[in-house]
C-alpha cells in the first residue's frame, strides 16, 4: 500500500524532544505522508523546509475549535506553510459541545478556507456515536453541515467503538471521506498497531480508496514506549496490502 501516512499525535513525545529528528525517522520508518498536530505557536517554517528536503509529504493538519474561532488567520498561515489541502478539527469536547454551534462554526471556517484552497474536515471520536441526550452529535455533524465544505476524517477503531461497521460507513460517506486514520483494536477493546488486531483492513483500505479517501493516516493515541516500533508495525503491515 502506498501511499502511507502517520498521525504525529502518535508520537508527540518524541516529537517535543527532537522535531526535525522525529521527521526524519517517520520518512526512514517508510511513511510518505504525515498530518502534524502541533501547538500554532510553533515556527513550523523549518518543519515544511526539512519535510520538502527529505520528500515528507503533510497532506493536513489538526487545529483545535479554540484556534479555528479565535485566530482563524493563523490556522490557514499554518497550513499554507506546511502545504497542506486540509485542514482537521480533530476533537469537541462532548461535556461542553453544542453540536449546532459546533456545525454553525466548521461551515462559516470551511468557506473561509476555501479561498485559500483548503478543504475542512470533522475527525471524530466514539461518544457522537451515543445517543444519551436523545439524539446523535454525528448525525448532526453530517446532516445539518454543507456537504460541498464539511468532510470528514473517519477513525475506524473509533467507529468500531461507537458501534458502527467501519466499511460501512465509510461507503455511506463516499464523497465525505477525504482522510481515514487506521488504528485496530484487540479483541477486547484496547487500541492496538493496524494488523496486530480484529479490524478487516484489506477491506477497509479498498473501501476507503472507492469512497474517495485521499490520505490513510496510521494513529495509535498510546503507543507503548519506547513508541518507534509501534510506527514500525503498522508501516510494515500495511505495506503488504495490494
Amino acid at each position: 500500500m502506498k501511499p502511507v501516512g502517520l498521525q504525529l499525535y502518535t508520537l508527540r513525545r518524541p516529537f517535543a524532544e527532537d522535531p526535525i529528528g522525529t521527521l526524519e525517522r517517520i520518512k526512514a520508518t517508510g511513511y510518505d505522508e504525515v498530518e502534524f498536530a502541533a501547538s500554532l505557536d510553533l515556527d513550523f517554517a523549518p518543519f515544511a523546509a526539512r519535510m520538502q528536503e527529505i520528500e515528507l509529504d503533510c497532506p493536513s493538519v489538526h487545529v483545535g475549535l479554540a484556534d479555528i474561532k479565535a485566530r482563524p488567520e493563523r490556522v490557514i498561515e499554518v497550513a499554507r506553510t506546511l502545504g497542506c489541502r486540509f485542514i482537521v478539527l480533530p476533537f469537541v469536547d462532548p461535556n461542553e459541545a453544542d453540536w449546532r454551534a459546533v456545525v454553525a462554526n466548521l461551515d462559516s471556517f470551511a468557506r473561509q478556507a476555501a479561498d485559500d484552497d483548503f478543504r475542512v474536515c470533522y475527525h471524530h471520536h466514539h461518544f457522537e456515536f451515543d445517543n444519551a441526550r436523545g439524539f446523535r452529535p454525528f448525525d448532526i455533524l453530517v446532516g445539518e453541515s454543507d456537504p460541498a465544505r464539511l468532510f470528514f476524517e473517519l477513525d475506524v477503531y473509533w467507529l468500531k467503538t461507537g458501534g458502527e461497521d467501519p466499511v460501512k460507513m465509510i461507503e455511506t460517506l463516499t464523497g465525505r471521506v477525504k482522510l481515514l486514520h487506521l488504528k485496530d483494536a484487540l479483541p477486547d477493546g484496547p487500541m492496538t498497531d493496524v494488523g496486530a488486531g480484529t479490524l478487516d483492513f484489506p477491506a477497509i483500505v479498498a473501501a476507503g480508496r472507492a469512497a474517495g479517501v485521499e490520505h490513510f493516516f496510521v494513529e495509535n493515541d498510546i503507543p507503548p514506549k519506547p513508541y518507534w516500533p509501534s510506527v514500525e508495525a503498522s508501516a510494515s503491515y500495511l505495506r503488504t496490502l495490494d
